[in-house]
């Protein structure tokens, strides 16, 4: 039995050595910290009861794709959209439709700009396509992205906030990276944090991709929910390679359902935002600024502490943060979470500082 050459410079994932527990804090995921009330749910479960299990979705998702359009016209009424289902696809997650993103252009290199999230490498790399990496600047923004792009670009690829530094990307940097022409995919998985959208730039901007996620700010993240919003061409091409059928019945249904109820929703983002905020202030000089649902806390000013014994630490006392090597070294990436949550964190962070100031101070 032979396997494709390319799996070679796959690693294999190994998930975390925590387990989880009722007393044990995940702040490691950029998870929303609030579940969907239990009137949500009934309502859901109410829709379930009514739908027939033994039946396959629909074929493409048509009824969902224009329910969500519908709801992004009134979401984003500011902008004055007009869009329908022919401009929306649905996929299981945003990692899904990156992956057909990367297969229906022409070009050999796919632009990224790390550090950033690494499912677009992932999926440029497993269609054995090049990827040209453009780091972000020293402020972790792009910064005349546009002079990289030639005729060998597939695709650009924007997270915007960027995960994993949080910052929202300079509108006039994604202007001028627009401007060429050529794909421009902005990944806004945590643009409802930060209360900005492209999303407005669709109808001048034809090769304008906008990727949008129910997983964070709706809070739905066991549900796998992403979606596609571009013009009608794009969504026509995606359309042709999608598996039929490929956007279950359950996600289809708890998605109609918390778009028809997104009150609560607008109530959490205002709550997280808050909370970040604070916890912004609280780590003055540790955190990076945040336009997201999460904080990259920089460890390098505390002598001695390395991200890997910040993490040991947190997690012995019962809170698990995301830590990073290589360039975003002495560096952890902590979730926003509950006010509860927030400051028990906070209180372990300042007793991590207290131990190696007084390591520090001894030595």
């Amino acid at each position: 039995m032979r396997f494709n050459k390319i799996l070679n410079s796959f690693p294999e994932y190994n998930p975390s050595s925590a387990k989880l527990s009722n007393d044990l804090i995940d702040l490691s995921k950029n998870e929303n910290p609030f579940d969907v009330s239990y009137e949500i749910k009934q309502i859901f479960y109410n829709k379930i009861n009514q739908t027939s299990l033994n039946r396959y979705p629909e074929l493409t998702s048509d009824s969902i794709r224009q329910r969500i359009s519908e709801f992004l016209n009134t979401y984003f009424k500011s902008y004055y959209l007009n869009l329908d289902k022919n401009n929306i696809v649905v996929g299981n997650g945003s990692d899904e439709l990156i992956s057909y993103l990367v297969k229906i252009f022409d070009g050999e290199e796919v632009i990224v700009s790390p550090p950033t999230f690494e499912m677009y490498e992932f999926y440029s790399k497993l269609h054995n396509l090049n990827v040209k990496k453009i780091p972000l600047d020293e402020n972790y923004e792009i910064n005349n992205l546009d002079q990289k792009i030639n005729e060998k670009t597939r695709i650009v690829f924007i997270c915007s906030p960027n995960n994993p530094t949080g910052n929202i990307q300079p509108e006039e940097e994604i202007i001028k990276v627009l401007e060429k022409g050529f794909p421009v995919v902005i990944d806004e998985a945590y643009a409802d944090f930060s209360k900005k959208s492209m999303i407005k730039c669709l109808e001048k901007y034809p090769n304008l991709i906008i990727l949008r996620t129910f997983s964070k700010a709706f809070g739905l993240a066991g549900i796998r929910a992403g979606i596609l919003i571009a013009n009608q061409e794009i969504v026509r091409q995606i359309m042709k390679i999608k598996s039929p059928y490929s956007f279950n019945i359950l996600s289809e249904k708890m998605v109609e359902t918390i778009i028809e109820n997104y009150e609560d929703v607008l109530k959490t983002i205002d709550y997280i935002i808050e909370e970040r905020n604070t916890l912004s202030e609280k780590l003055k000089g540790y955190a990076l600024k945040s336009d997201s649902n999460f904080l990259l806390i920089d460890l390098s000013k505390i002598s001695g502490l390395s991200a890997e014994d910040a993490y040991n630490f947190f997690l012995e006392n019962k809170i698990i943060v995301r830590k990073y090597s290589g360039v975003l070294e002495n560096k952890i990436r902590v979730t926003v979470g509950t006010k509860e949550e927030n400051k028990k964190f906070l209180d372990c962070f300042n007793s991590l500082l207290d131990k190696y100031y007084w390591i520090k101070k001894s030595a």
